[in-house]
């Protein structure tokens, strides 16, 4: 007869398995189809630009140049940055520029000021105007309608049609470049827009299975940084005064350059 003990004593529970460690990236080294330079958010630093540009030229002559989004907001000079890359692009065809959020919101600002126009002046867009000469007046008076008409004007239907027109992806080999990430579970031609210009909660968490790096700008890292899949580059030129690129080459580490506007940060 069992005792009375072992009867009602009840058994002791098994202990969970331990969890795995968290998958790696299996894509191996970056493997563009050619060598390329991605740029990481301008946000309006027009002389950034320009240095890091000359850098660029003097090192690695003919490269293209993919720059990953945000030219406009919180920097003092988005006006001349946009008329940097709508030159540049079409007048000597060696660069790339993709949609970034903030893009998408000064867009959305000239499309309906009435609905999006104070928040976007919130969050960098203030700056934005300014660099375009009308602030003045018409902000003083709340007239978001004359501010935006303002806008237009002074960006001229050739630039506002190529903003428009801004990609999403550029890609090469087993690299594409987004604004802000993806979700690592979708192939990049599925993923809704909102991914790549705004990011997923789970873009450099989870590493993506298809073996293909991903280099981004958004969310500033002190430092840029080549892990896992991911290639981070905004380095908040805007704030510190460095504007980083990185210079990518099949089967390389990534080589890493910036370039300061010669002021001190703010």
């Amino acid at each position: 007869m069992k005792s009375l003990r072992r009867l009602f004593t009840s058994p002791k529970p098994r202990s969970a398995p331990r969890p795995g460690p968290t998958p790696g990236f299996r894509g191996g080294m970056p493997k563009p189809e050619e060598a390329f330079v991605a740029i990481g958010d301008i946000h309006g630093c027009a002389d950034n630009l320009d240095r890091l540009w000359e850098k660029i030229d003097a090192m690695v002559p003919g490269m293209p140049v993919v720059h990953v989004g945000d030219y406009v907001d919180r920097g003092e000079h988005s006006a001349q940055v946009l008329k940097m890359l709508f030159d540049r692009q079409r007048e000597r065809g060696d660069i790339a520029c993709l949609m970034g959020n903030h893009e998408e919101m000064f867009l959305e600002f000239l499309d309906k000021p009435e609905k999006s126009g104070e928040r976007w002046l919130r969050y960098g867009g203030l700056q934005t105007v300014a660099s375009f000469g009308p602030a003045g007046d018409a902000y003083g008076r709340k007239d978001i309608f004359s501010l935006r008409d303002a806008v237009i004007e002074s960006l001229g239907q050739e630039q506002l049609d190529w903003l428009r027109g801004l990609p999403l992806v550029w890609s090469s080999g087993n690299m594409s470049v987004v604004h802000a990430g993806a979700d690592p579970r979708m192939p990049l031609d599925e993923q809704p827009e909102r991914n790549l210009t705004w990011g997923h909660q789970d873009f450099g968490h989870l590493p993506r299975r298809d073996g293909l790096w991903i280099v981004h700008g958004h969310t500033i890292v002190q430092v840029p940084q080549m892990a896992n899949g991911v290639i981070s580059i905004d380095t908040g030129a805007y704030a510190t005064d460095r504007l980083t690129a990185a210079i990518i080459r099949p089967e390389r580490e990534v080589e890493f350059i910036q370039a300061t506007s010669g002021q001190p940060p703010r």
